[in-house]
């Protein structure tokens, strides 16, 4: 069994131990089904759930049943298990290009990969260009080439993307 984690614990909610959570987006369907949790790689029992329109909901644990109780889980992330989730989000298939150069086939050299950062449905490669952070989508429909003996990926950007940083 492997966990995911798929969201963060925000603050307590009230004083009956309910918490206010932050689930990512891409996982929103599955947590609505959902009848168990992972906290600190201990689980927890969803006894009801309260979900508002943007990625965040209301909820209340088995055995959280106080301010107190639930005061410790605040900023704590959240896990669900890789079999209670239809699909996951996986940045492993992107760590191996830290480290790799990018081009863009009408800008030329951008610079060196050095973090792959995740987001909401999707990775963004970190790179630094003249002192300046640049986050660029590792989006299928830009990426051109990767020459894994190279360690350079070659991109096709849209029209005006490197001009806004």
């Amino acid at each position: 069994m492997e966990l995911i984690k798929i969201g963060k614990v925000l603050k307590t909610h009230g004083y009956k131990g309910h918490l206010k959570v932050f689930i990512d987006e891409f996982y929103m369907d599955d947590f609505e089904e959902m009848k168990a949790l992972f906290i600190n790689n201990l689980p927890y029992f969803i006894v009801s759930k309260d979900i508002n329109s943007d990625a965040q909901a209301i909820i209340s644990l088995e055995e959280i049943d106080s301010k107190e109780k639930a005061h410790p889980l605040q900023g704590k992330d959240i896990f669900a298990k890789d079999d209670d989730l239809t699909e996951i989000l996986d940045g492993e298939e992107y760590d191996h290009l830290v480290g790799y150069e990018i081009t863009d086939k009408a800008a030329g050299k951008i610079g060196i990969i050095e973090e792959i950062v995740e987001m909401p449905f999707q990775f963004l490669a970190k790179v630094m260009k003249d002192k300046k952070e640049i986050l660029i989508p590792l989006n299928d429909d830009f990426i051109l080439t990767i020459d894994e003996k190279k360690k350079q990926m070659e991109m096709e950007l849209p029209d005006g993307f490197l001009e806004i940083f």
